[in-house]
């Protein structure tokens, strides 16, 4: 089935005002609505279509935070939602209307709907999204640092069901290396489950990115020639030893190993002479040329 362009529907533009907007569904809805249909010699079948389209419709142009979301998705953005009645959005449209006039009838009665000849428009529970959860996450940079393109990394995270009921449930989040401090992330159905065989809302992980990796300052001399025994002691006063390649890079992450066996990351820190001899600065020189 094609998707329904919303503005065709109440015959407005896309730069529709609210008012508008409001004005058009008014006049469709009076003209379509069963009891006002069925004296007007419209087909019932057509003009039941026409009042569910319009009500669907006005029910997401009339929402800002909707408007935007099918402006700039379409309407296959709230398909998923669709009913058994062909109805896409969760609010019924007989609701709409009597929101829409304040409870009154707009000059007629629709008492009784369900046993006009419209009874076969059936208002069932619609389909709904369930929320979505947010918590916040914290990440050292030294478990970032190790080999791979995605940290994994399982929580227990309590999700609600529809009956209500709360359980707790492992879930995987996998968090890309170059995450940064305060980047959400958003897990795709991990969140509270949906209504009436609706989705699951989503899981939204806030990154907290602790920096636990040692760094350690050495000379721009040393980082270019390389050594292959440094020994450096850490601020818990660990005793950390490792090798240094040649050419290292500032910012290159290496493997110091404490005298308890345990391997530590260290991020390389340039450091720069402040005073040289005239004869270390010819050298320099020689060095440059």
């Amino acid at each position: 089935m094609p998707s329904t362009d919303y503005y065709k529907s109440l015959g407005v533009s896309k730069n529709a005002s609210k008012s508008e907007i409001k004005k058009a569904y008014r006049k469709l809805a009076l003209k379509y609505h069963p009891d006002r249909a069925s004296k007007s010699g419209i087909d019932p079948k057509k003009a039941e279509e026409k009042f569910k389209e319009i009500s669907e419709a006005y029910s997401i142009l009339s929402d800002e935070k909707k408007r935007q979301q099918y402006d700039q998705f379409g309407p296959d953005y709230f398909s998923k939602f669709k009913g058994q009645g062909g109805f896409r959005t969760t609010v019924d449209p007989f609701e709409i209307f009597s929101q829409f006039f304040g409870g009154s009838s707009g000059g007629f009665s629709f008492q009784n709907m369900g046993g006009s000849r419209f009874s076969n428009f059936q208002r069932q529970a619609q389909p709904q999204k369930g929320s979505d959860i947010q918590i916040p996450f914290k990440v050292s940079t030294s478990e970032l640092a190790i080999d791979g393109t995605i940290l994994k990394k399982v929580i227990s995270l309590k999700r609600r069901y529809s009956d209500g009921t709360e359980k707790v449930e492992k879930i995987r989040i996998p968090i890309p290396k170059n995450v940064t401090d305060g980047k959400t992330l958003r897990i795709p159905e991990k969140g509270n489950h949906g209504k009436q065989g609706g989705p699951n809302g989503d899981l939204l992980v806030k990154i907290s990115l602790v920096d636990d990796i040692l760094a350690i300052p050495i000379s721009v001399f040393l980082a270019i020639r390389g050594s292959e025994g440094l020994s450096i002691k850490s601020p818990s006063g660990d005793n950390l030893r490792g090798i240094v390649p040649p050419n290292t890079q500032e910012g290159d992450l290496l493997d110091f190993t404490s005298d308890l066996g345990t391997v530590k990351k260290i991020r390389v820190v340039y450091r720069y002479p402040t005073k040289l001899t005239e004869k270390q600065i010819s050298l320099l020189n020689e060095l440059i040329e």
